[in-house]
């Protein structure tokens, strides 16, 4: 009789790992967006089931993606109550705008003595953006490049750390800034605090460029804590 043996790789079991990662990573980003999209004024309470109803998935990756979720302080996981997407207190508004702050004006006036011609080009190119959506009142293209033009300095600084940082505590309030610059005159506001921070940049003023960066931060602070509807009653 003849043996033969066969070399396992493992290749299948790499494979079914690689849809696993896949499919959690999936539902971390749609159920990310559709917390960020329901947190406004109310707490809403959702379930594993609902969830996995909604979105056609099975209860594990949707699980997963909610722990991760529960971490980042975006959901409350409670056993008698289901996922509740919490309301946004006074202090969360006041504790993130204080550490963009931080970061923006450090990084805006760390970055202006690295700033290429093309690095110019690149940032008037997003202001010439800002003004066509600006005259299209199209707040949601406005909100696009608003992120990319604050993004601009965050990668030229190149700092993975600070750069997800903004990013985790700045996307916790896109609905309530869009809700902000549905306002009549805040796109124009917003988008006239752009063009100071950029002439200061253009100027090479590292105080400058930090103080500009700095009102445009405490307007958008004081915009989202004036907003009705935009705070729960927590302080």
């Amino acid at each position: 009789m003849k043996l033969v043996f066969y070399l396992y790789t493992g290749k299948r079991f790499e494979g079914e790992s690689a849809v696993r990662e896949k499919k959690k990573d999936q539902a971390y980003e749609t159920i990310r967006t559709l917390v960020l999209q329901r947190r406004c004024s109310d707490s809403f309470v959702i379930s594993e089931n609902s969830l996995s109803s909604e979105l056609n998935m099975s209860r594990t990756p949707i699980r997963e993606a909610l722990q991760r979720l529960q971490m980042e302080g975006f959901i409350e996981i409670h056993p008698h109550r289901g996922i509740v997407i919490p309301e946004v207190s006074v202090i969360e508004v006041n504790e993130t705008f204080a550490l963009r702050m931080a970061i923006e004006e450090f990084v805006i006036k760390e970055v202006i003595p690295f700033m290429t011609e093309q690095r110019t080009a690149e940032m008037d190119r997003n202001l010439a953006l800002q003004k066509e959506a600006v005259d299209k009142g199209d707040v949601s293209e406005y909100l696009r490049h608003d992120k990319e033009f604050h993004d601009h300095f965050l990668r030229i600084y190149s700092n993975a750390l600070i750069f997800k940082t903004v990013q985790r505590v700045r996307d916790r309030f896109i609905s309530m800034g869009a809700n902000v610059l549905r306002e009549p005159g805040s796109v124009e506001r917003s988008f006239a605090e752009h063009c100071s921070i950029a002439d200061a940049v253009r100027r090479s003023d590292r105080g400058g460029a930090a103080e500009a960066m700095h009102r445009h931060l405490i307007t958008g602070r004081n915009n989202v804590l004036s907003m009705p509807g935009n705070l729960g009653a927590g302080i």
